[in-house]
């Protein structure tokens, strides 16, 4: 995945860059699978020099470069040993980043990243995909907090804000960031079979991020260690988009650190395994996601090592892994969790997300139909809903409407019995209200998207279908109000501050335009651009005495936090 454009990046990009990927690779705490269509071939590693050949598998792998195949836990109960599974409060193991990186600072990071990936191509801005991935974790944290897991209860600067964003790629792949980002390939919600193998991983990235691991191996390691292994992710990202480059910028990683790591990793990924099932438990899902999900993995793709160089075998899934995973979900009695048929939508969007050339839509529409026609409700689900995206991107709303309500039927049907959660999507009412947004019947629109954020008042896709009904209204006021209402409460969401500028702008308002546009812009991590637009906020005229004055306060602090990033960006390059 190429975290960063380097048409928006400014004259210290080489260090941004490496260091994003430094991060990445030392939070190879990661689960990440390979796809079948991928293979490596064995490559020395040369003390000094460090080169990568064959295809993209070390793309695949080298996130889960430092987890061990040692993860079996002598403390396990016998496998054919059914117990009931104790209350176990984790203790939390104290800070041990120690003073040199906070939980402040640690989020001041994270948010450093997030900047830099927001903005890049692969970043996927499909609201209902985002709405499903944090909702699993909001339930996630509050079975940690229910189960007093170390650092799930932390409160003020400690606590994390947790944020699960999903990134445009086939590869079956999660990863964690500092300060509680995480993200998701499409890849691995696509290869899911239930909504609980996908909170199974989430679970274990979750167990990382609440018992430091990040913090400790950033503080364990040094930058220029970092930055020389970032050399060999650069190296393997790179040669998936363009392999010309990829030898050029391969040369001088360097590969000394990776035995430690890998040592200092069987203890993190022991630790996330327990942590993670205790907070599936708690949760309600389905112990079983784990084991049954990289088990079916393992002999889908046959990633048993095979073909893949020593330096970036993860051994994430040998035979006693999984049966630590088994050996767990045993303990616990047996029950039925039926699956949300959100996910099933949720993977026929995320395929829409990760298909990318008209070739590759054209290829999906046939997967979908194939899909409509199996026997299992929840692929017809998938299959029907797909078909109605792929007709509704189209223009082909008439069509599209059909494929809906083919799959809102399929749904309605296959529900459980009184649980409201499987009885309503969000995923059909934001399409549903799209649709008639496109036919002109604005106030349905508007009302479907009312009555979706009302059932999810947290959801963002709702939110977004409510303001873009708003202003095919004509009602921007109402759309400015609840834009400046919910930027007030998420500041820090880009989503809100482009469509509130958007706002401004049908409203002729010109300064607030600029001003909204510029705090998109920097959250984005474009300060240059979003000071800009704070200057030309300053200067068109129209604004009043309140306004002006916040318009000043924020270029004041544009102008500190791009200083001091750059200040912080020299001070951890080794060039620097």
């Amino acid at each position: 995945m190429e975290v960063i454009k380097t048409s928006d990046l400014p004259v210290f990009w080489p260090s941004v860059f490496k260091r994003i990927l430094a991060y990445q690779l030392i939070l190879a705490l990661a689960w990440s699978g390979v796809g079948p269509t991928f293979a490596a071939s064995a490559t020395p590693v040369v003390a000094g020099d460090v080169s990568v050949q064959g295809d993209s598998a070390a793309q695949q792998n080298i996130g889960r470069v430092m987890q061990s195949p040692d993860a079996r836990s002598p403390n396990l109960p016998n496998r054919n040993t059914l117990q009931s599974q104790p209350t176990i409060v984790l203790p939390d193991m104290g800070d041990p980043g120690g003073d040199s990186l906070s939980r402040v600072d640690e989020r001041k990071y994270g948010e450093m990243i997030m900047r830099q990936i927001r903005p890049d191509p692969d970043y996927s801005n499909d609201l209902p995909i985002y709405d499903f991935l944090n909702q699993m974790e909001r339930r996630l944290l509050q079975a940690a907090k229910k189960a007093q897991l170390g650092g799930a209860n932390e409160q003020g600067s400690g606590a994390y804000n947790f944020e699960v964003f999903a990134v445009k790629d086939s590869s079956i792949n999660a990863f964690a960031l500092p300060g509680g980002f995480i993200g998701f390939h499409t890849g691995l919600i696509v290869s899911a079979e239930s909504d609980s193998e996908v909170a199974s991983v989430m679970g274990h990235e979750t167990g990382h991020v609440l018992q430091r691991h990040l913090a400790r191996q950033m503080d364990k390691q040094g930058m220029n260690t970092m930055i020389a292994l970032a050399g060999v992710l650069l190296g393997a990202l790179a040669a998936s988009r363009n392999p010309s480059a990829a030898a050029g910028l391969i040369q001088g990683g360097q590969a000394l650190a990776i035995s430690n790591q890998l040592s200092y990793s069987r203890d993190a990924e022991r630790e996330a395994d327990r942590v993670g099932f205790q907070i599936l438990d708690t949760s309600g899902y389905d112990v079983n996601g784990a084991p049954s999900f990289f088990q079916r993995l393992q002999k889908a793709t046959g990633i048993m090592d095979n073909g893949v160089p020593a330096y970036v075998r993860t051994h994430p899934l040998t035979t006693d892994r999984i049966a630590d995973m088994q050996d767990r979900a045993r303990t616990v009695t047996p029950r039925t969790v039926p699956t949300a048929v959100e996910f099933y939508f949720i993977k026929a969007r995320a395929r829409m997300e990760q298909s990318g050339t008209t070739s590759g839509m054209y290829d999906l529409k046939n997967q979908f139909e194939s899909l409509s026609k199996q026997a299992q409700p929840g692929k017809q689900m998938e299959g029907f809903y797909g078909l109605a995206l792929i007709a509704q991107r189209q223009g082909k709303i008439d069509q599209a409407e059909v494929y809906l309500q083919q799959a809102r039927n399929i749904a309605h049907a296959s529900s459980a019995s009184g649980s409201p959660i499987q009885r309503q999507s969000l995923s059909l009412d934001i399409t549903s209200s799209e649709l008639a947004l496109a036919k002109g019947k604005n106030e349905d629109a508007l009302q479907i998207a009312q009555a979706t954020l009302k059932a999810y008042p947290q959801s963002y896709a709702a939110g977004a279908a409510m303001v873009n009904a708003y202003l095919k209204l004509g009602r921007t006021n109402d759309a400015i109000a609840w834009l400046k209402a919910r930027t007030r409460f998420q500041a820090n969401e880009a989503v809100w501050w482009g469509m509130l500028s958007n706002a401004y702008d049908q409203a002729k308002n010109i300064p607030m335009r600029h001003f909204a546009l510029g705090e998109k812009y920097a959250l984005e991590g474009a300060w240059p651009a979003a000071i800009e637009q704070l200057k030309i906020a300053r200067s068109v005229g129209g604004s009043d005495f309140y306004q002006n004055s916040t318009i000043d306060a924020r270029l004041r602090e544009m102008q500190r936090q791009y200083q001091e990033e750059l200040r912080e960006q020299a001070k951890k390059s080794p060039m620097g």
